[in-house]
């Protein structure tokens, strides 16, 4: 928090992210919700309490709690990319491509750099069935993060379901050049090695 809130505001914040750090939930959640009631006018408090409280609550499976604090969030600041990335993240795992594609879209426009936004988008635009262009996407994080085999790895079995082998094999073998223990890539070579002919639809 900044340093013109009050001091009972400044210690709970840090009570309540130490919790969370070191994955005491329940006792972080009790926090933020106390934040939620005792600050109510300081709006502020709610977005950061909202937030995290969201962060929580996704990351323990309790889906619809978590997508309605992140919502309160973005209600304070409806342009921060991480909440409409969060957003597309759970719209992702409810197999909502629509939605999932307009939120990492909304937060790749705020910061078009930054490659889990890239990542994201590119997965939910190839799992909404536009698979090309998906891939394209992907394609565009790798000159910005050469060495990291999970993106390496995801294009790998990408080109799987495309039924292009070879770059599939590519990718893979890249991937695990830069991490023999990348557990995606060992799976798209076992996956290549029992189904050479691929994947395609």
């Amino acid at each position: 928090m900044s340093g013109d809130m009050a001091p009972e505001l400044d210690d709970l914040w840090r009570e309540a992210n130490d919790h969370a750090s070191r994955g005491n939930f329940d006792k972080a959640i009790e926090i933020y919700r106390y934040i939620l009631v005792r600050y109510g006018d300081n709006n502020l408090a709610n977005e950061y309490a909202n937030a995290h409280l969201g962060d929580i609550l996704l990351t323990l499976g309790q889906t619809d709690l978590g997508l309605y604090h992140i919502k309160k969030a973005l209600s304070y600041d409806p342009d921060n990319p991480r909440y409409h990335y969060s957003l597309g993240l759970v719209y992702f795992n409810r197999n909502e491509w629509e939605d999932a594609v307009r939120e990492h879209k909304l937060a790749l426009e705020k910061e078009p750099r930054n490659r889990e936004y890239l990542r994201a988008l590119g997965e939910a635009i190839f799992s909404s069935g536009d698979k090309k262009t998906g891939v394209e996407y992907l394609h565009e994080v790798v000159p910005l993060y050469p060495n990291d085999s999970g993106i390496l790895a995801e294009l790998a079995s990408a080109y799987t379901y495309l039924g292009d082998m070879d770059s599939a094999k590519r990718y893979a073998e890249e991937a695990m050049r830069v991490n023999p223990d990348d557990v995606m890539a060992h799976t798209v070579l076992g996956r290549i090695e029992h189904n050479p002919g691929g994947c395609s639809d």
